[in-house]
């Protein structure tokens, strides 16, 4: 093994170019300099500077070992980083969250990397099933996932919850008039626009109503929004089925409970969650995310949340391993997601 105190040695003489300044930062003397370049040569085996005057040119080998030190010297930097398990304000975090939850934390996340420039904040996106098996497997250190997770393997507590929104376009097709009972021909006021909602991830709540502006009753209000996701068709996305499910188990709606939505027409798919609501702003299709989503796009008036007769919520859960305490950086990390989903 090449002595690393005769690499940073010559790590110093190759940036410096010279022997005096070389000794003059390393605390040397000038034969002790050339003592260290000896050695290392003679442990290579090879010529690795040509002295010019006061200054030195590398041989293709001196170069070559060169790169060597540079890089050992970089992981033993990173090694002993990655042993500050314990210093709040520095290292690498990596956080793993569905791409609703990513778009609510991450600005709190940079805010808090802009203010301890040490913390190196990653956000990956991914499914539930895919945080829970790194979790499981030790690849993760960190998760936020829907429903508590049953398993020995994670340990989860308790951040907040996730509104979901049936999101509609604010206008209806006009030909949808014509397949839906209860429609006027025209169906540009079926959704009232009265109802807006306000505070973040709300969206722009609306209820069901007749294009005269009149409320229908509740019972009229379950038809026709049964009958509209029918002939609108869904928007389909990878957590669609999951987030119709619970929606339609969960919205009070005895109507929608009874739709069982592996049978319903889709009109589109997309997994970029930027874009799943921009057919819907065209008037294509329908579909079920959360609420929050309508915050991040810039068309959200164009859209438009059903109000069903209960509100839709799943439960958010950080997740880790439960056999070995976090560094304390996550901890930071943590408290910031919490502020915003709690």
């Amino acid at each position: 093994m090449i002595n690393p105190i005769w690499l940073d040695t010559f790590i110093t003489l190759v940036e410096t170019g010279n022997f005096t300044r070389t000794a003059e930062q390393r605390f040397m003397t000038q034969p002790g300099v050339s003592q260290h370049l000896k050695k290392l040569e003679e442990a290579c085996q090879c010529e690795l500077v040509i002295r010019l005057g006061k200054g030195i040119q590398l041989t293709e080998q001196g170069q070559r070992v060169y790169h060597y030190a540079k890089e050992q010297q970089e992981k033993e930097q990173d090694f002993i980083a990655s042993l500050k398990f314990d210093a709040p304000f520095e290292g690498k975090c990596v956080v793993a969250c569905s791409g609703a939850i990513a778009q609510r934390i991450y600005p709190a996340l940079l805010a808090l990397q802009k203010q301890h420039s040490a913390l190196n904040i990653h956000v990956e996106v991914a499914p539930r099933r895919t945080i829970l098996s790194g979790i499981a497997n030790n690849t993760l250190e960190l998760g936020i996932v829907t429903n508590q997770p049953e398993s020995e393997d994670i340990h989860s507590e308790y951040l907040g919850e996730e509104a979901l929104g049936l999101i509609l376009p604010r206008s209806l097709p006009d030909a949808l008039a014509a397949q839906v009972p209860g429609l006027s021909e025209n169906a540009q006021g079926f959704i009232s626009g009265s109802g807006s909602g306000s505070g973040s991830g709300s969206g722009s709540v609306a209820k069901v109503a007749s294009v005269s502006g009149k409320a229908k009753s509740k019972t009229d209000d379950g038809r026709i929004i049964e009958a509209v996701i029918k002939h609108l068709g869904l928007i389909n996305h990878p957590d669609a089925m999951h987030y119709l499910q619970r929606y339609f188990n969960d919205c009070g709606e005895a109507e929608l409970a009874n739709v069982n939505p592996n049978k319903l027409t889709h009109t589109g798919y997309i997994n970029q969650l930027s874009q799943i609501l921009l057919p819907v702003s065209e008037g294509l299709g329908y579909t079920v995310l959360p609420t929050s989503t309508l915050d991040f796009v810039s068309f959200a008036d164009k859209l438009t949340v059903y109000k069903a007769k209960n509100e839709v919520t799943e439960p958010l859960y950080s997740v880790q391993t439960p056999h070995s305490a976090l560094p304390a950086r996550y901890q930071v990390v943590k408290q910031a997601i919490t502020q915003v989903l709690g």
